[in-house]
């Protein structure tokens, strides 16, 4: 039984993950509002919880986007690094961020960023899963019905398909 650690934003602390991995010990630290500098500066607490993590899933950006600081990817760097060092023995997957449909954001603006933290992700260990694409058709659009009425988070079916696709990455991976 592997231990997994969803560690992020909202995005995480507004679901209940432990369905979906029915066979692992499941800790949910997600917290809602966060930015990656604030995920950065509470992670060494997170990654000294017992027992110690064999995967962790980082699902953080969002905030930022949302607040329209996308220099961003350079505190992921520095996140992705702190957990190879102080757990170097687990799996890591970056997850992209996720479809976020509001007035002022560029389309293109998701797919650039995702593009960003996809290239942070070429160390042995470390994975990328694409959940923009979970939820997006062929072309990149915005699947009917996977985001709440905010344009940010997700609904039951958004989860649901995101949660499908965390199963599947879960089990490509040597835990």
């Amino acid at each position: 039984m592997a231990n997994l650690f969803l560690i992020g934003d909202s995005m995480i602390e507004f679901f209940d993950w432990r369905p979906c991995f029915p066979d692992h010990r499941v800790v949910n630290l997600g917290r809602s509002g966060e930015t990656t500098a604030e995920l950065l500066a509470r992670l060494p607490a997170i990654l000294a919880l017992q027992p110690a993590p064999d995967w962790l899933l980082l699902m953080t950006g969002t905030n930022d986007v949302c607040m329209e600081h996308f220099a961003f990817p350079a505190t992921y760097a520095r996140i992705l690094a702190t957990c190879k060092t102080l757990r170097p023995q687990a799996e890591i997957t970056v997850n992209s961020l996720l479809p976020i449909a509001l007035p002022y954001l560029a389309a293109d603006t998701v797919p650039r960023l995702n593009g960003l933290l996809r290239a942070l992700t070429s160390a042995p260990k470390t994975h990328f899963l694409d959940g923009y694409a979970a939820l997006s058709d062929r072309t990149g659009k915005i699947r009917p019905g996977v985001l709440a009425a905010d344009g940010v988070h997700l609904s039951d079916h958004g989860y649901q398909l995101w949660g499908n696709a965390l199963q599947h990455h879960l089990s490509s991976l040597p835990l």
